[in-house]
């Protein structure tokens, strides 16, 4: 017997479902599955400004309840005209809190930085390959360490670079194809309502992501006071340490940079973004439970793939909007490495920061590394006499520190000093100095 069509398959399985089997049917859950994955839907649409391309969000997609609500809150919390800060709020574009930051050259400690800071600190910022210190001990929990050189100024407020990525910018494609071939499908079987409630879905949620996607990112920050040092200083993070080289209205842009989000028209155009997620709810929510079997399993089915594709862009939320800020930074130099041991690490710190700019290695040891116990005392020194004399390979001899340690302590201080050795060498390889 030859095979069905698929389009043969759903026509019959529509006439059957409404003739034989009335007992089953997708009613509820076709109802009630606009509701979820609301938090998925908000992070989506949040990454539109990041990709820049009007196409993305035109599928029928689960959640628009939870835009509804983030609109609303932020229309409700001030005024029309001062939206633009709370609608990065509500999105999640800025808001949360970096790691420490201390200044090299100002002394200046700021427990808590902002967005840009914590995208610096907690994301692969960028797929860049990273070189190794290779020392003899290996701690359980090796630290990465990031230079980050603002060579070009930072453009804000009004002259903000756009923040772009690409990064799965080819997913949304396969939930508006699935969208389409379920409204073309729900044709074949002239279910003329369900397609219309898909395409509804579609309408609704490309309208809204064409608007927030046509939105301008700025970056605000804080003018610093004439005749400020340079802003050098590193982020400090439990696996981290991201080194900030530059002025200091660069490495503000970091540490207090807050990121807006202006859309064309303003709190009237998201008061009319609210009307049409409003509206896709309330006649999906009382107008699916009437469709056919067929039409219902593909409204689930587009809200399905649609919401599998949302939920996928909000788990890599924090990767896209990393590569996209590293163009609103205007593309600042970066250099990785992989420190197997925190000693390392700090040693690589010391001379990315102390090395040309005089600072003393001590204050920079101080916020990494114990220097209290007498194997690191001893570490310590010598790392500050290497830095200080700016000698082009690490100098280990005897001082005083040294002379008190008992076996135990000697043994530690050989394996803090062959990580130093490390260090010292991959620097001064990579900066050409010799």
């Amino acid at each position: 017997m030859p095979l069905e069509s698929p389009l043969s398959f759903f026509t019959s399985a529509s006439s059957f479902s409404r003739l034989s089997w009335p007992q089953y049917d997708l009613n509820v859950a076709s109802g009630i599955a606009i509701f979820f994955g609301g938090k998925a839907a908000v992070s989506a649409l949040a990454l539109q400004p990041f990709y820049g391309r009007i196409w993305h969000g035109w599928y029928n997609a689960p959640g628009c309840h939870a835009i509804v609500w983030e609109l609303v809150r932020t229309l409700l919390q001030g005024s029309v005209s001062s939206y633009s800060e709370r609608l990065s709020l509500s999105l999640g574009l800025d808001g949360k809190k970096g790691p420490k930051y201390i200044a090299s050259q100002s002394g200046t400690v700021m427990q808590h930085t902002r967005h840009l800071a914590y995208m610096l600190a907690n994301s692969n910022w960028r797929n860049e390959e990273s070189k190794p210190v290779v020392g003899q001990r290996r701690s359980p929990t090796p630290m990465q360490l990031m230079i980050v050189d603002f060579n070009k100024k930072v453009p804000t407020g009004n002259n903000t670079l756009p923040p772009r990525s690409s990064r799965y910018s080819s997913l949304p494609i396969i939930a508006s194809a699935t969208s389409i071939a379920a409204c073309a499908i729900c044709a074949s079987v002239d279910d003329w309502l369900s397609l219309k409630m898909i395409l509804l879905g579609m309408v609704s949620s490309g309208i809204t992501s064409f608007i927030i996607c046509t939105g301008n990112v700025t970056l605000e920050r804080l003018k610093p006071a004439d005749g400020v040092p340079p802003g050098d200083g590193m982020l400090l993070s439990d696996d981290r340490i991201v080194i900030l080289r530059g002025n200091e209205e660069d490495v503000n842009a970091v540490t207090k940079g807050k990121l807006r989000l202006k859309v064309k028209g303003g709190g009237y155009t998201l008061l009319l973004c609210v009307f049409i997620a409003l509206l896709q709810v309330t006649l999906q929510l009382v107008f699916m439970p009437f469709g056919s079997l067929p039409g219902q399993l593909m409204f689930l089915l587009s809200l399905s793939v649609s919401g599998g594709c949302n939920l996928y862009l909000s788990a890599k939320e924090d990767d896209v909007q990393s590569s996209a800020l590293i163009t609103l930074l205007n593309t600042p130099e970066v250099k990785t490495y992989e420190a197997n041991s925190r000693a390392a690490a700090a040693a690589l710190a010391c001379l990315a920061l102390c090395w040309e700019s005089g600072t003393p290695p001590e204050q920079i040891l101080r916020e990494i590394v114990p220097i209290k116990p007498r194997a690191w005392r001893a570490w310590c020194d010598f790392v500050v006499e290497s830095i200080k004399r700016k000698n082009t390979g690490f100098v280990y001899g005897f001082n005083e520190s040294k002379g008190d340690l008992n076996d135990r302590e000697r043994k530690l201080l050989l394996e803090l000093v062959d990580d130093a050795h490390a260090a010292y060498d991959q620097y001064t390889k990579d900066h050409g100095i010799f």
